[in-house]
């Protein structure tokens, strides 16, 4: 299998950077659009094997974006810290999804517009629709980044961020346990994200042929800002104003956004659907097929509802 670069666009922000993403068509006319955020780490073609092909079989056309900082949209550092997954605040990425949405989405776009998030894609999904109520008929997620594994250490962990990123000036550096993508990340037992081996290989074997796709761990600033933004997030009646469907898709072996730390802020939203899902870690659209098809009936079932109008 070879590991190409699909076909691709960039998309220029005003500040001058810039979002690669892919549009894909399906063989007759759409019935709708559905928006593609990925989560940290993941890129154009790792979305496409997961979850492009079956949306078009059902009719839709699809836009998947790599968000700042992920695949080949502009990164935040540069050089031998290139790799480094940074953020001084996600206001960055909220802000980017407006302009992209505005900039690329909405010119000739095929109504209605679904939108899909994975994990920190997830977040931002979420925290868009509630700031601005774009024209989106529903949400679907897979483990959503609302809360992370340990939310009663998360308090700690912020003023620890806080103290590293502001007053040691470490904001660049990598958080503990982090560093460049190496020899730990190709281990496959005990991986947090998937059971199946094969899908596993997905990210080294395009990180392998296409190096400039090569994405590592997190900063201090990283860290600070996403638990800042999760926190705001969190806070009630934040999530409360969402008022389209939402369907929340969790693995019970998630050890990264376990369903017992994300259903109570899930469930502020008036109308999600919250679905665990048995067997599956955090990366469930790249997990074994028994996990995917009862992803898919799921995802299968929220889609007549949001085509009905519900």
């Amino acid at each position: 299998m070879p590991f190409d670069l699909l076909p691709h666009f960039f998309f220029a922000l005003n500040d001058g950077g810039r979002l690669r993403y892919a549009q894909f068509a399906p063989s007759s006319n759409p019935c709708g659009t559905v928006l593609i955020v990925p989560g940290r780490r993941e890129f154009i073609e790792k979305k496409y094997a997961e979850c492009v092909p079956p949306l078009l079989d059902r009719g839709f056309r699809v836009v998947v974006v790599e968000m700042r900082g992920q695949g080949l949209s502009s990164r935040f550092l540069k050089d031998d810290e290139r790799q480094r997954d940074h953020s001084d605040d996600f206001a960055v990425f909220l802000d980017d999804l407006r302009a992209f949405y505005a900039g690329v989405v909405l010119p000739g776009l095929t109504e209605p517009l679904i939108v899909h998030g994975h994990s920190l894609g997830g977040h931002l999904v979420l925290r868009w629709i509630a700031e601005d109520h774009p024209k989106v008929a529903g949400v679907f997620l897979t483990a959503p980044m609302v809360a992370l594994s340990g939310m009663a250490a998360q308090t700690a962990a912020y003023g620890i961020s806080w103290a590293s990123a502001r007053l040691f000036n470490h904001e660049t550096h990598y958080a503990p346990t982090q560093h460049d993508f190496g020899d730990d990340d190709l281990v496959f037992a005990n991986n947090p994200l998937t059971h199946d081996e094969e899908r596993f290989k997905i990210i080294e074997n395009y990180f392998t042929a296409q190096p400039e796709l090569t994405m590592g761990g997190v900063t201090w600033g990283w860290m600070l800002a996403a638990l800042r933004s999760m926190n705001e997030a969190n806070t009630w009646p934040y999530l409360a104003r969402i008022d389209i469907p939402v369907l929340a898709l969790v693995g019970n072996h998630d050890p990264v956004t376990p369903p017992s730390e994300i259903s109570p802020y899930l469930n502020h939203i008036p109308r999600v659907r919250t679905h665990v899902i048995e067997d599956a870690r955090h990366d469930l659209m790249n997990e074994t097929e028994a996990v995917r098809t009862e992803a898919w009936g799921h995802i299968d079932e929220f889609l007549r509802l949001v085509m009905a109008g519900g």
